[in-house]
């Protein structure tokens, strides 16, 4: 094995490359295997074999069956990389897939035992060999994807496990040409894997006689009240369930209304929604009272502002050539689960990066019903996550019937914490809370602002800051029928006002600075205007502050609720 390292298909400076790839933190590796880097992935295996084979060793006492239920393991890691969410619990990821491959394997031994005790008189375990044939056809049926030299190193590395220099000196290959190999391989096989996953998922529903549904068509998007689409969606989501809180509601107990983020560099577009939708949306739907589930594959940072790219990367033609999101078959379960419920599921990205709703479902065209503020029409269930910026998210919400109360200390402090900027759920990169004003001033001054992307942040700010003063009146005026809250009143009302002013303020800036065409920020004119609304803004946010403040130690005493039947 020594000699290898001296062989002709090593070129120069690829033991340096080699080398410097060795030293790289796992965190790196593990990012990068989650973008679909095999040689990254394949570095991670190597480093840590040795640790998750001593694992399953001690599951199983056993070193030859720990071999195979690594050997499977490790395939099936390799199939479903796109799907670990947090790059941070790899290890127990793997782990995880290591002893559900062990108690499996146990388990169909104490079936054995139990059912076929002849099994103590030979090694025979019917069991066992059902198992590994299923998964020797599954894999068989995986690699016909792959042509006669992919499936030659694929086979190497994952069964033989040869180093890639081992594999170049085999088949007379550079080592770079084993890594393209070894990454082109991946992605057919977890495209392949993806398919036959949906094909075997929908299959099963159609044996259930469950093939086509279609619900009342939202009709919030064709007379859009808001420039929040997720807070449209959820608001006409809750509506299918029973009485629905007020749009006004969703905003303020979701905190949508109060939210405010952005990317310094250029007040991109993604600032309004570069948060974590999993996190921060069901925790809004639990504060009003509804259980929900999601399933999301979200990107770490902001993605391409579709206004601004070529539009034939928003065609459907575009989205069929993107590769097959790993959450596909989830995201298809979630949305038909809450439609077989009679619900609509909000979903992320049907034709532009925004928010919007399904409605129904077709098995025999493989389409899905949607609507948002683009169209309503049909999506190929294949085009769900392949939009311009290949994210997935899907949000289905739930409600036991009975009377509600809604959590509005839980909502208010989480408002709190936003402005702040102590909100978890944004993402790296971003400015939240109150400090954003300094940083768009800056931006403004600097003249680093792109126009379309800077217009949308302010409608979408200035809208959400009119909703936030409808929420307050709508709780003033909830209260007023109460006479041991008259004294919270005057704090809504204050909300109310400030929030209104806000509003009005951002108004001008959205006249100045029209979405889509964006206006002039560049100017100086048009900067310095604006530079002195937003001094006068974040004023008004540090007042409101205060009052909110001032409402969350008045309601201790009172425990006030909001009940929704």
């Amino acid at each position: 094995m020594d000699g290898l390292t001296n062989n002709r298909h090593i070129r120069p400076g690829e033991d340096e490359i080699l080398e410097d790839r060795q030293n790289e933190p796992d965190i790196t590796l593990i990012q990068r295997a989650q973008t679909g880097d095999t040689e990254a992935f394949g570095d991670l295996i190597h480093r840590h074999r040795g640790q998750l084979f001593r694992y399953v060793r001690a599951l199983t006492y056993d070193s030859y069956l720990a071999e195979d239920i690594l050997q499977d393991g490790l395939i099936r890691a390799f199939i479903h990389m796109g799907q670990l969410q947090n790059a941070e619990r790899f290890m127990a990821w793997m782990q995880r897939i290591i002893r559900n491959q062990a108690y499996s394997h146990m388990q169909r031994q104490k079936q054995q035992r139990e059912q076929h005790f002849s099994s103590f008189e030979t090694d025979y375990d019917p069991y066992q060999a059902v198992a590994q044939q299923e998964m020797r056809n599954n894999l068989h049926r995986l690699l016909g994807c792959l042509n006669e030299r992919e499936q030659q190193v694929f086979t190497s590395y994952w069964m033989e496990q040869l180093s890639p220099q081992e594999m170049a000196y085999k088949f007379n290959l550079t080592i770079a040409n084993v890594y393209q190999i070894l990454s082109r391989s991946r992605k057919k096989v977890s495209q392949f894997h993806i398919h036959l996953s949906v094909e075997e998922m929908l299959a099963e529903w159609n044996s259930l006689g469950q093939n086509r549904v279609t619900l009342e068509e939202p009709l919030s998007f064709r007379a859009p009240q808001t420039w929040n689409s997720a807070a449209a969606s959820i608001h006409e989501m809750l509506g299918y369930i029973g009485p629905s809180p007020s749009l006004p509601m969703v905003m303020g107990m979701s905190g949508l209304s109060f939210r405010l983020t952005i990317l310094p560099q250029d007040i991109h577009i993604a600032g309004p929604t570069a948060y974590n939708f999993k996190e921060v949306l069901t925790r809004g739907l639990q504060h009003m009272g509804y259980r929900s589930h999601a399933v999301e594959a979200l990107a770490s940072e902001a993605g391409l502002n579709a206004n601004l790219v070529d539009p034939s990367m928003l065609e459907e033609k575009a989205k069929g050539k993107r590769l097959l999101n790993p959450r596909l078959v989830q995201a298809l379960s979630l949305i038909r689960y809450s439609i077989h419920r009679g619900i609509p599921a909000v979903v992320w990205d049907l034709n532009i990066p925004e928010f919007g709703l399904i409605y129904g479902y077709d098995d025999a065209a493989r389409t899905l019903y949607g609507t948002d503020f683009i169209k309503s029409g049909t999506i190929p269930y294949d085009h769900v996550g392949r939009g311009v910026n290949q994210e997935v998210f899907v949000l289905a919400a739930e409600s036991d019937g009975m009377i509600r109360e809604m959590n509005l200390h839980a909502a208010l402090t989480a408002v709190l914490a936003h402005y702040r900027g102590e909100d978890p759920y944004t993402l790296p990169n971003t400015v939240s809370g109150l400090a954003v004003y300094a940083v768009w001033r800056e931006a403004l001054e600097y003249r680093r602002v792109e126009p379309n992307g800077h217009a949308y942040n302010i409608a979408v700010l200035w809208d959400a800051r009119r909703y936030a003063s409808e929420f307050f009146k709508e709780l003033s005026l909830q209260w007023a029928s109460t006479a041991c809250y008259s004294s919270l009143i005057p704090f809504c009302l204050q909300a109310e006002e400030l929030y209104r002013n806000m509003s009005q303020k951002l108004n001008t800036l959205a006249e100045l600075f029209p979405f889509p065409e964006g206006g002039l920020p560049d100017e100086k004119l048009h900067a310095d205007q604006a530079i002195s609304i937003l001094l006068e803004v974040e004023e008004l946010e540090r007042a409101a502050v205060v009052v909110i403040k001032a409402l969350l130690e008045g309601m201790a005493q009172h425990s006030p609720g909001i009940v929704m039947g």
